[in-house]
């Protein structure tokens, strides 16, 4: 019997993210077939994956000297195969390893935000991946998108490229009999619902959110989530005395939320490719989302969901208010947005492409 490959994730974040979130997604569903280990900041969403053995605590968010000292003693101990880096400051942390210990890395963006930072730090970026980023065996991208976003900005991709789309598990249609109506979180309300899950961070844009909502008082708006945003949120709303805005905070239980929502609605800046919208395609429900990278693969405009200008509100509130109307364009384009994430964005799918890969960087 061969030997299982090791292989060591890397992530620089501890926030319950999509690069997280993915992470620990591979590392569960690929244990059969590989030995797994992590590093990561300090983490509770995922303590029931982590113990002494398989897990290495590092800096949140910084390059430790430290650190690195740690996990090249852990990369030799643990006799690690290929290591797996999530996002930019994973990655940094990564080459570093495999300079100092000679390992294959697989290196996942999740999200290339260059609109974020100014001239500067661009080229400075631009720079870094030119010559740093032919360090990685391999470099993975969430979305065509996201290649697409990366090539015409000038990062260096190299020939080791592949896209593999993010994938969540395949829920049961928001309209089969099993479902409708059985959500934990009906409120008993005749109005349409419509819900947002995202972290109250800058790139998802939540303002946008409560300025559709200010627009729409018969429509009752949901936010799922938590972050550093929070209190400027709440500012928000109480200055504008929204009545149709009820912020959640963070749930485990997601879907409970989203099978009592009519409507999905995402105003992000920029993505990877959103595990949130994905899931609520998962499960049937129309998409109203900006027109940005990630976010523009996710659905068909017109077919399975709207997509908009992220600087025309005025639109989403538009497609908002069109399917709001129309239960029956609801569930058409909801059935849509189903068979699209099936087809495209399902778990399995995506594990396979990654077991695949995690196999030729061993041979």
């Amino acid at each position: 019997m061969k030997k299982k490959a090791n292989i060591l994730m890397i992530s620089s974040s501890s926030s319950l993210g999509g690069g997280t979130k993915h992470m620990f997604m591979l590392g569960k569903n690929l244990k059969k077939f590989f030995k797994i280990y992590y590093a990561i900041p300090k983490n509770k969403n995922f303590r029931k994956l982590l113990n002494d053995q398989n897990h290495l605590v590092i800096s949140e968010r910084r390059i430790s000297f430290l650190d690195i000292i740690r996990l090249s003693k852990f990369v030799r101990s643990k006799s690690i195969d290929i290591i797996h880096a999530h996002g930019k400051g994973a990655g940094a942390i990564a080459r570093i390893l495999v300079i100092l210990n000679k390992k294959k890395l697989v290196y996942t963006f999740h999200g290339i935000h260059l609109k974020c930072h100014s001239f500067i730090q661009k080229i400075i970026y631009i720079i870094y991946e030119f010559f740093l980023g032919r360090i990685d065996s391999t470099k993975v991208l969430v979305s065509e998108s996201e290649k697409e976003y990366a090539r015409k900005s000038k990062i260096f991709l190299g020939k080791n490229n592949i896209v593999i789309n993010n994938g969540v598990k395949n829920m049961p249609n928001k309209y089969s009999r099993i479902i409708k109506n059985e959500s934990k979180t009906n409120s008993g309300s005749s109005k349409i619902k419509v819900v947002s899950v995202c972290r109250f961070v800058h790139q998802k844009n939540i303002v946008d959110i409560l300025k559709i909502a200010n627009k729409i008082p018969d429509v009752d708006f949901s936010i799922v989530g938590d972050g550093p945003l929070m209190s400027e949120i709440k500012d928000f709303i109480l200055k504008n005395n929204l009545k149709n805005v009820e912020l959640i905070g963070k749930r485990k239980k997601v879907f409970d939320y989203l099978y009592n929502s009519d409507i999905y609605l995402s105003t992000s800046l920029y993505e990877g490719l959103p595990l949130s919208i994905l899931e609520a395609m998962s499960i049937g429900l129309p998409i109203v989302a900006s027109n940005v990278t990630g976010n523009c693969d996710t659905i068909i405009n017109g077919k399975s969901g709207y997509l908009y200008d992220s600087k025309d509100i005025k639109c989403a509130i538009e497609c908002i208010n069109k399917l709001s109307r129309n239960k029956k364009l609801r569930i058409n384009m909801g059935n849509l947005a189903y068979e699209r994430q099936r087809a495209l964005f399902s778990k399995k799918l995506m594990i396979y492409k990654y077991a695949n890969l995690y196999m030729k960087q061993k041979l």
